[in-house]
C-alpha cells in the first residue's frame, strides 16, 4: 500500500484547497491522517489512485513523498499495538508513520511506515 505524505502551508482553507484538487481529479481518500505544530502542517493519504493523487499534488505546488507501508491488523484492546510497536523497536525497526485504515469487529487495521519493511514484516 502506498501512503502520500504531503506538506501544507498553515492556514485556514489549505486542507479544503487539497481536498478538492484530489476530488477534481477524481481520487478516493481510504484514510487520511493530519497534523500541524510549530508553523507546519502535514497530511498522509492513502488513496485508490497514488500515482494521480501524487502528480496533482505536486502540480499544485504541494511538495509530496511516497512511502510503501504495511498493513497490519492488531486486537483492538487496550495494548495491542504498544506490543507490536516493542517487537518492532526491540528488532531496531523505527516506526515512521501510522494511518489508521479501518475498525472491524475486535481488530484494528493500521498502515505503518517504518524504516525496515523487511525486518517489521518478519515481525508482524
Amino acid at each position: 500500500m502506498i501512503q502520500l505524505d504531503v506538506e501544507v502551508p498553515d492556514r485556514p482553507g489549505e486542507l479544503a484547497r487539497l481536498l478538492g484538487i484530489l476530488a477534481a481529479e477524481s481520487v478516493n481518500i481510504d484514510a487520511m491522517s493530519a497534523n500541524s505544530g510549530a508553523g507546519h502542517s502535514y497530511v498522509s493519504l492513502i488513496t485508490d489512485r497514488p500515482i494521480r493523487a501524487r502528480q496533482s499534488l505536486r502540480k499544485a505546488g504541494y511538495p509530496c513523498s511516497q512511502r510503501t507501508v504495511l498493513v497490519v491488523s492488531v486486537a483492538d484492546e487496550p495494548g495491542a499495538f504498544a506490543a507490536l510497536a516493542r517487537r518492532l523497536g526491540g528488532a531496531g525497526v523505527s516506526i515512521e508513520s501510522v494511518v489508521h485504515l479501518e475498525s472491524v469487529g475486535r481488530r484494528v487495521q493500521l498502515a505503518i511506515g517504518v524504516d525496515n519493511r523487511d525486518a517489521a514484516r518478519a515481525l508482524v
